[in-house]
């Protein structure tokens, strides 16, 4: 196993190659590229401007452009926000904490509701349950985000006013922003207070989030389990007298895994950039809230900041897949 992970890794190398120039030409392909955004920034002056261009060879052909960029990601020296005026490692460093938070909570939620729906509607096929979770799959399915995050904030929010509707604390309490060294000090003198004030706020984002994701992952997992129960290895094991408890977690569940574990690595990148649509709607001061008012601002080194190390979450956490299909399928041996 280590072997293979240390030869999945030394794999990545070309993979993140090819990512990087895909990102830059994407961003050179926007009318105007770089410039376009300096252009935009009527907070610089003119030989601050040059200096950026200067620094970052923006004079220069393309390639070398690519080049210095590339050379400069994988240093930590990502330049600094045009609008925030700010190392933009920093700026995403700070807005870090507040997304894994919330999608860390929207997706414990919803995978502890999935995975059960999803199993006991494929053992129970065709019945009131099976058709109760496949009918709220499809609805949820079919809901866009940002309408399901509007109705949830006009419902609890508004109307029933029961809930918080945007921020991750009340400001008014703590007296100081989220993470801050005032609020970290607020918050070590009122822990129970501070806990139950980020709850509140955290409730309506990580249901908009959990909804649409129960609804599709448990529809992945009866299809998954449906698949697996019909298998000859499980007759095998009923045949053999084990019971059905056994028979459902040790040799079904173990092989219906297998998608899921690839879908869950797909999606884990997003506890680390955010939901771009839901942080909007409810002021969650995140990742996905940043990377919108980057694009808005056309804050390139901070789009390209963020962009950079999202794909690079997505290729480590496809590595980290492939080494679970050997914990959960012991068919797979990777000697």
């Amino acid at each position: 196993m280590v072997g293979y992970a240390a030869r999945r890794l030394i794999q990545t190398v070309p993979t993140i190659i090819v990512m990087s120039i895909v990102l830059f030409a994407i961003m050179q392909a926007i009318p105007g590229g770089p410039m376009a955004a300096l252009a935009f920034n009527s907070h610089q002056s003119e030989a601050a401007k040059l200096a950026i261009i200067h620094r970052w060879g923006l004079d220069l052909p393309v390639y070398e452009q690519y080049f210095r960029w590339v050379g400069a990601m994988f240093t930590g020296d990502w330049q600094n926000s045009f609008f925030l005026n700010a190392p933009v490692n920093q700026v995403i460093f700070a807005r870090l904490p507040a997304t894994v938070l919330l999608m860390t909570v929207a997706y414990a939620f919803q995978e502890l509701l999935a995975i059960p729906a999803g199993i006991l509607a494929a053992l129970k096929r065709y019945s009131f349950f099976d058709q109760v979770v496949t009918f709220f799959a499809y609805v949820g399915n079919s809901m866009p985000t940002f309408w399901l995050g509007l109705m949830l904030l006009m419902i609890f929010g508004v109307f029933i006013g029961i809930l918080p509707i945007s921020g991750v604390i009340d400001i008014r309490v703590a007296g100081a922003p989220f993470l801050t060294p005032q609020y970290n000090a607020w918050f070590g003198q009122h822990v129970l207070q501070g806990t139950l004030d980020v709850a509140k706020h955290i409730i309506l984002p990580a249901l908009t989030i959990a909804i649409v994701g129960i609804a599709f992952d448990s529809r992945f997992v009866r299809a998954s389990m449906l698949d697996a129960i019909h298998q000859d290895y499980v007759r095998t094991a009923r045949a053999k007298g084990l019971t059905e408890r056994s028979v459902i977690l040790k040799h079904t569940l173990r092989n219906a895994l297998l998608p899921l574990i690839t879908n869950i690595a797909l999606e884990l990148p997003i506890l680390f950039s955010g939901a771009v649509v839901t942080e909007r709607i409810f002021s969650w001061p995140g990742m996905g809230q940043l990377f919108f008012q980057a694009l808005e601002g056309y804050d390139y080194p901070l789009m390209m900041g963020i962009l950079f190390l999202t794909g690079l979450l997505v290729i480590f956490f496809n590595v980290i897949a492939d080494l679970a299909y050997a914990i959960a399928d012991p068919r797979i041996s990777y000697a």
